[in-house]
């Protein structure tokens, strides 16, 4: 029989694993980290567009995360970003220990450099939902 603590805890492990389902694989660098982004869930308002990416480190970092989940910011006009949000996970595809997450403190815009991972991915989110 299920409990009410054993549903909801269901309910939170489906909706984690929610947007590592959707997000559709990008980029790759050097280094074998790959770039995703979750289209299905991407909206736009005038030139930016407002979309949610994951990056899947090859190796851990210094601080141990092998994923990063950071709400991104694309002006397709002007060609830069910012990244709004950022949650840092110990396992790759979102999953393990939340190292640490929070809002970015006063995020700048920055312009994308030319053939980089950032182009690669504003290319995706701008031709996706502009069409």
């Amino acid at each position: 029989m299920l409990t009410r603590r054993s549903v909801v805890a269901v309910a939170l492990c489906i909706a984690a694993a929610m947007p590592a389902l959707g997000a559709e694989p990008v980029a790759s660098d050097a280094q074998g980290n790959t770039f995703h982004l979750d289209t299905a869930g991407m909206t736009r308002k005038g030139y930016v567009v407002y979309v949610w990416a994951l990056k899947n480190l090859a190796q851990a970092d210094a601080s141990g995360a092998l994923s990063v989940r950071t709400q991104v910011e694309f002006d397709c006009r002007f060609r830069q970003s910012r990244i709004m949000w950022e949650t840092v996970y110990s396992e790759r595809d979102e999953a393990g220990k939340v190292i640490r997450s929070g809002m970015v403190v006063r995020p700048e815009w920055v312009p994308v450099s030319a053939d980089s991972v950032d182009e690669a991915l504003l290319d995706h989110a701008c031709q996706r939902i502009m069409r």
